[in-house]
């Protein structure tokens, strides 16, 4: 009963504190993502845990630094420009509509579309910016605790471990070997997606369509690669919209066309033989997923949506197994070649 008691305490506790979450949450998603780097570095190196985060850190703040240098300036100009003339692109769009295709929008369709465009998201996005920063604390959180989550990864799995009852150590060491396995390899294609989409989108909208922001765009059209289905549609309509705006409506169907094209590509080609389908979800899960997490969390959960859902899916599969796949044994021996889990002990030269 005191168990149940405290739990309950515990996670109305955590409820009420939610809000600091976000730079904790993020910081452990950078971890995540370099930690193989960091244990790699270690051993071919030699050198300790903490040299090796230490030289991998400055060598991200030297990538981010010339990024900046080099990319900043004309990034900060093209998002400033793109808000504050919002209205005119809007209105070059309304006329093009009436003009190509004979549409009867009412009078002020444009200043209606760009006020609902302020309250979605620009609140949003204003949201968003303020979760990274608002304050200096917050980004030095997300720093800090991704270096202690990067040198501590065994001291955290040993400290998760044991709650876990001793009969089922060996079970949970299996499923948290395996959704490394699979989370790994969805991040790693989602960041080579992501590069891949934005270079791709920048060339043709800067070099084909001659589009004034189109860094702006090919940016946000790579990031917009991690939302599923919703995702693709919005970049495809952002640069479309603004395409019109800009040019005509000539540019419409050439621009869609390209984002269709380059869609495929990566659906046909890129996923099934570079990357693979880490995440074997149905669709119709990755959109209740991905809403969920909207509803619950914001951008964030939108982020972490589909590895959440696909981390739950590996479990019941683990606790009940598809009719049609061989029974699985808890505390059966991993497969091999899986990447090493949390729990697992690792040297430490420093």
């Amino acid at each position: 009963m005191l168990k149940w008691v405290a739990s309950f305490l515990l996670i109305w506790f955590l409820y009420h504190i939610r809000e600091i979450f976000p730079p904790f949450v993020i910081g452990g998603i950078f971890a995540y993502l370099i930690l193989p780097l960091v244990r790699y570095v270690h051993k071919e190196a030699n050198i300790p845990m903490k040299a090796a985060v230490l030289a991998i850190y400055v060598g991200i703040a030297g990538i981010i630094f010339a990024l900046c240098w080099f990319f900043g300036p004309m990034l900060v100009d093209q998002m400033t420009n793109l808000w504050t003339q919002k209205q005119e692109l809007a209105n070059n769009f309304v006329a093009s509509a009436k003009q190509s295709f004979g549409w009867q929008l009412p009078d002020g369709a444009a200043d209606q579309a760009v006020r609902n465009l302020e309250d979605t998201f620009g609140k949003k996005f204003v949201t968003g910016i303020e979760i990274f920063s608002k304050s200096m604390l917050g980004i030095l959180v997300c720093v800090v605790s991704s270096i202690y989550f990067i040198i501590d990864s065994h001291r955290i799995g040993q400290f998760f471990l044991r709650f876990v009852p001793e009969d089922q150590r060996q079970f949970v060491t299996n499923i948290t070997q395996q959704t490394n396995v699979m989370l790994s390899k969805y991040v790693r294609g989602q960041l080579l997606l992501i590069t891949i989409m934005a270079i791709v989108a920048w060339i043709f909208l800067h070099f084909i369509f001659k589009l004034k922001y189109a860094l702006v765009i090919a940016i946000a059209s790579g990031f917009l690669e991690i939302i599923p289905v919703l995702g693709p549609i919005i970049a495809t309509g952002t640069a479309t919209i603004v395409g019109v705006a800009q040019h005509g409506m000539d540019v419409a169907l050439g621009i869609i066309i390209c984002y269709t094209l380059a869609r495929w590509t990566e659906d046909y080609i890129i996923i099934p033989r570079i990357i693979g389908h880490a995440v074997e979800l149905h669709p119709l899960i990755v959109i209740f997923a991905v809403l969920c997490g909207e509803v619950m969390a914001g951008a964030l959960g939108m982020l972490i949506a589909i590895p959440v859902a696909a981390s739950i899916k590996l479990v019941v599969d683990f606790l009940y197994p598809p009719l049609d796949a061989a029974p699985h044994t808890p505390g059966a021996e991993p497969q091999k070649n899986v990447v090493e889990s949390t729990a697992a002990p690792q040297q430490d030269h420093s």
